[in-house]
């Protein structure tokens, strides 16, 4: 399997390797490309392991909130469109990590998200 692909637009003079360990972080199903393909490679399983459990907990979020939300009486209308703004940040805040882990990985560096690193490590894959 070729790890690396070049891509080139020659009118806008771009020229750009792509490797697919960057895919590591594409939200929900990035860490599948580590867990299935790179299972030696300890930095690809370092970020694969983070980038699954964020997909956990960024899915769990919003479903708790909309499941919470469902016991609220329909005339409290404000807190409901809190609890939508709430699932739309969450949303946005995953991809924002997305994004810082892409450049992570870009960079090669082995860097720890804070909360998730610590239940990354419990994982035994």
């Amino acid at each position: 399997m070729k790890e690396q692909f070049n891509i080139s637009i020659k009118k806008y003079k771009i020229n750009l390797d792509v490797h697919l360990l960057w895919l590591t972080y594409f939200p929900f199903i990035g860490w599948l490309y580590p867990f299935i393909f790179k299972k030696d490679d300890a930095f690809a399983m370092h970020h694969g392991k983070q980038a699954f459990i964020m997909a956990l907990l960024f899915t769990a979020i919003p479903i708790a909130i909309t499941f919470s939300a469902a016991f609220i009486p329909i005339t409290w209308r404000v807190i409901k469109l809190i609890f939508a703004i709430l699932i739309y940040l969450s949303h946005l805040a995953y991809f924002a990590l997305c994004a810082w882990g892409l450049l992570k990985v870009w960079d090669r560096s082995a860097y720890e998200f804070p909360v998730i690193m610590r239940f990354a490590k419990k994982l035994d894959v």
